[in-house]
């Protein structure tokens, strides 16, 4: 690994923002030289006569300005477009800059000091909206809580240089070299912004989204906006504005009245800011990421307000024991550092952070407005409170901590808030634009396509079926009716009706080892259709079985049933197992070549543990935000992709949001699995994960993951490889059967040995395999898998899903010249050509020919409508028929393939309406 590779490794830069976050560190050191330099000037005049008069009144003219300049600002971002506005800030920026090069030559008095002074909070206030807007813009939520600690220190530096200028400059004169180079700065930071306007779309893309369940009151929706995100977050910022101010009001005239000399005092604060900023650059650096990511968001909110009234706290028993002015002067210096540090290197990127998950104009005009009304709005305040102090000497000692601390206690009340709104915010952000809450919940309901009464059949209509013909059966009759399509609905009411009569027989044959796993699917099912503590009971056993097939069903059942915290202990030992499993399954694919089936397939195995820890932990959270955060994470759009992420950082304890992450991200192998060892520690080494699929089986991987297994396993002499080749070759799937054929035949062949070793240990092992001598078909399964894979409709589905297809494909022949199905057929079945070609005819018109891998008919799998044209075989054909009836039931155990259908589907619709519209 470079040096520069691990230095961004330290920093949390990917490799594909390294160019991103370099123009805007540079963008921002630039404004930070200009804006500091700017600071210094003011100071210095400001500094020279009556500090304690003056910086209040700077202070109140620079909120006035500011507010303003922000209201200005907000109009031209609405009218202009961000990318404009900000070239036109920093334009103004240079102008204002002139502006005071001007007042420091030719004004000496106190007003062009308060001028300068404010010019400098105009300047820092439009540098601070154009910087952090475009930052707001090209970056997501997740890139926020990464980067923005590190593209905002790019200041720091600056204004350490500009703090040691301070030390060095004391006279006027000396101060037009300063706003000179400053002026040089500004410019420097224009051709940056324009260099990245260049490589990025800085614009404001607009997102219909739902309507806000819980707004802001209409009366304060003028003032703040309809998210109460805004609202906390701008009057939070108001208090901490107010006591930051006071803060540096006290630090700056304790300074004056120790050193009476101007060149000392500014020594004394210029050591003191070069020291704030050097801390506040390593902070950002290193530690504002690993900070929210161990401590959390909810906690960072209020670390800095917890500082505040711990200093006031302090500072009343200094004014209680009435401290010396040197005591006095170290805890104010001691304490505008800490806060400054904290504010700056923990705080402002956090606060940034949180107004991403709005949509990007409110996010601009919350920025906005947080920065430029409420933030200027504190200050004024303080400045206010301070100038009427310094006309009541009586109040000066103590009444400043008073109003202080009123602030700290209000910023503290907000900020304590804001986690909540923060979440809700994200959960909005991910929300359909037209569903209700009620929708949400059952929209990520696994198999909610067809139910355990085949409710998705389209033909299927409850009234034409009457349960009381099932009213004197039990239970048990009623449970084995449901094998049945034609009394499975019926059974499904009459259970249904039964209530808790039907319970412990639902239960029994959750628990029985002999029920099948399609039986297990619709009774479990029919649980999550009874609200009972016995049907959830029934479903939290099923969920605890090492079937994780099972287990997954159990997981989809339970949807319907809140979270009940008896049962976490359960829920956190599976997330457990499930971890384990996915660190197990990542050793394995850091050994194989990422292109080689198998790895694929093991790709697949983690995604069906990621959609397990779903499950588990909608058992374990707020299910609507978990259910949520799983919706958002699968979506393609990079900015819902965050706001789920984000949601599940806030949510779930860290150690498993960091391996959900790296099971979601899209990494090499070997860096997921570093991510596992971190997290996960053993007493035992993991066993090879090839020898591990085959073992474990169907009970706990799909056909096609332990079909490729059986192509790369070794097996050794040991009694359970002996048992567990055994139970493939009897196993259900074709695919796997085959496979475990080919490798006993293998084994005979080529290591006799081994094997009278394992028929020693499985003396039926040659009477199985001779019970699979002559093929079931001649197209083998694993063929039709590759031929289902290479048609378009199943191009973009997982062979582990595809085989389950398999048992259902029908193998037909037709001659040339046969007629296959005619238009107005009633339409059943699709087919896939194997051999041959098929023509499709509408009257003596030939339509289109189909050859090898295509496919025809394919709107019968999902209605029953009369066929369209006419399928007539050209030459001898080989196909494959699948039929609806078949189809669903494959639909209700992957629900998948029907995705997969209905995207192909909609590609082909939205074709032919390009062709409509071409002609």
């Amino acid at each position: 690994m470079t040096l520069l590779a691990r230095w961004r490794q330290l920093l949390g830069i990917r490799a594909e923002e390294g160019r991103t976050v370099g123009l805007f560190f540079l963008h921002n050191f630039l404004l930070g030289i200009g804006t500091i330099l700017v600071y210094v000037s003011a100071n210095v005049i400001l500094l020279e006569n009556n500090p304690e008069r003056n910086l209040p009144l700077a202070y109140v003219a620079a909120a006035a300005a500011m507010i303003g300049a922000g209201k200005v600002y907000a109009h031209f971002e609405h009218h202009l477009g961000l990318q404009r506005v900000a070239v036109r800030v920093l334009l103004a920026t240079l102008a204002l800059t002139g502006v005071l090069a001007a007042l420091v030559v030719w004004g000496h008095s106190v007003a062009a000091a308060v001028a300068i002074m404010t010019g400098y909070r105009v300047i820092y206030l439009l540098t601070n909206l154009e910087f952090w807007g475009v930052s707001a813009v090209v970056f997501d939520v997740r890139q926020g809580r990464r980067l923005f600690g590190v593209i905002s220190s790019g200041d720091m530096p600056a204004k350490a240089l500009g703090a040691v200028l301070a030390i060095l400059i004391h006279h006027h004169s000396e101060l037009l070299w300063l706003l000179l180079t400053a002026f040089g700065a500004y410019l420097g930071a224009l051709l940056v912004l324009q260099a990245t306007g260049r490589g990025h779309a800085v614009e404001v893309r607009e997102a219909a989204r739902a309507a806000r369940q819980q707004a802001v009151a209409p009366a304060l929706q003028r003032w703040f906006g309809s998210s109460r995100l805004v609202l906390t977050m701008c009057l939070s910022m108001l208090a901490i504005a107010a006591v930051t101010t006071g803060i540096e009001y006290s630090f700056f005239v304790n300074v004056k009245h120790k050193f009476h000399d101007q060149a000392t005092v500014m020594r004394y604060v210029g050591s003191v800011l070069v020291v704030t900023y050097l801390l506040a650059l390593g902070f950002k650096l290193l530690l504002s990421r690993a900070a929210t990511d161990q401590v959390g968001v909810r906690r960072m909110l209020v670390a800095l307000p917890g500082v505040m009234a711990a200093g006031m706290l302090l500072a009343g028993s200094l004014w209680y024991v009435q401290a010396d002015e040197e005591t006095l002067l170290l805890y104010f210096c001691g304490l505008f550092l800490t806060l400054e540090v904290l504010r700056r290197a923990l705080f402002d990127p956090l606060f940034l952070t949180l107004f991403q998950p709005l949509s990007p104009p409110e996010r601009l005009q919350a920025h906005t407005l947080a920065k430029g009304v409420y933030e200027p709005l504190g200050l004024g305040l303080a400045g206010l409170l301070l100038l009427v102090l310094h006309l009541q000497p009586d109040l000066s000692a103590w009444a400043p901590f008073a109003w202080m601390s009123l602030f700290v206690l209000v910023a503290w009340y907000f900020l304590h808030r804001t986690h909540a709104h923060y979440l809700a915010e994200l959960q909005h952000a991910l929300s359909r634009r037209f569903s209700s809450s009620s929708d949400t919940a059952s929209s990520l309901r696994w198999a909610d396509t067809v139910d355990a009464g085949g409710s998705a059949y389209p033909d299927f209509d409850p009234a034409a079926f009457d349960s009381s013909s099932f009213a004197p059966a039990e239970p048990g009759q009623l449970i084995e009716a449901l094998r049945d399509k034609a009394t499975r609905p019926a059974a499904t009411q009459a259970l249904l009706q039964r209530g808790p009569a039907a319970v412990p027989a639902l239960a029994s044959a959750l628990d029985s080892p002999d029920a099948d796993d399609a039986l297990v699917r619709r009774v479990a099912l029919l649980c999550g259709r009874l609200p009972l503590p016995g049907s959830r009971q029934a479903l939290v056993a099923l969920a605890w079985q090492p079937n994780l097939f099972r287990r997954e069903t159990a997981l989809r059942a339970l949807r319907s049933f809140a979270p009940d915290a008896a049962d976490a202990p359960v829920f956190e030992a599976l997330v457990q197992e499930e971890l384990e499993l996915a660190r197990h399954l990542l050793t394995g694919l850091t050994e194989l070549d990422p292109a080689a089936p198998l790895a694929r397939s093991l790709e697949y195995e983690l995604t069906r543990v990621q959609q397990r820890l779903f499950g588990l932990l909608l058992q374990l959270y707020p299910p609507q935000l978990i259910a949520d955060a799983q919706r958002g994470v699968a979506q393609a759009a990079r900015e819902r992709q965050a706001n789920a992420l984000e949601i599940l950082d806030n949510l779930i304890p860290q150690p498993v949001y960091q391996a959900l992450q790296a099971l979601l991200e899209v990494a090499p192998a070997a860096a997921r699995l570093r991510t596992f060892e971190r997290l996960l520690s053993y007493d035992e080494p993991l066993a090879d994960v090839v020898p591990t699929v085959v073992r474990r089986g169907e009970a706990a991987f799909t056909d096609w993951t332990i079909a490729q297994a059986l192509g790369q396993w070794e097996p050794t002499a040991a009694l359970a490889d002996a048992a567990a080749l055994l139970a493939r070759l009897g196993s259900p799937s074709p695919l796997v059967r085959e496979a475990a054929e080919a490798l006993a035949r293998r084994l005979q062949q080529q290591a006799p040995a081994l094997y009278q070793q394992l028929q020693a240990h499985q003396p039926t092992l040659d009477s199985v395999l001779m019970s699979h001598s002559a093929p079931e078909s001649r197209i083998s399964a694993a063929e039709r898998v590759a031929l289902l894979k290479h048609t378009a409709l199943f191009a973009a589905t997982p062979e582990n899903v595809l085989s389950s297809i398999v048992p259902i494909m029908k193998e037909v022949s037709f001659p040339a010249g046969e007629q296959i199905f005619a238009k107005g057929d009633l339409g059943t079945s699709l087919f896939i050509v194997h051999e041959g070609e098929v023509g499709i005819f509408s009257g003596p018109q030939q339509l289109a020919t189909f050859g090898p891998g295509d496919f025809f008919g394919e709107l019968a799998l999902l209605d029953a409508e009369p066929r369209s044209a006419s399928a007539v075989t050209q030459v001898p054909v080989t196909a494959f028929r699948l039929d609806q009836d078949d189809f669903y039931d494959v639909m209700e155990e992957r629900p998948e393939v029907l995705r997969n259908i209905l995207r192909v589907l909609c590609q082909r619709l939205r074709r032919q309406n390009e062709k409509s519209v071409v002609r």
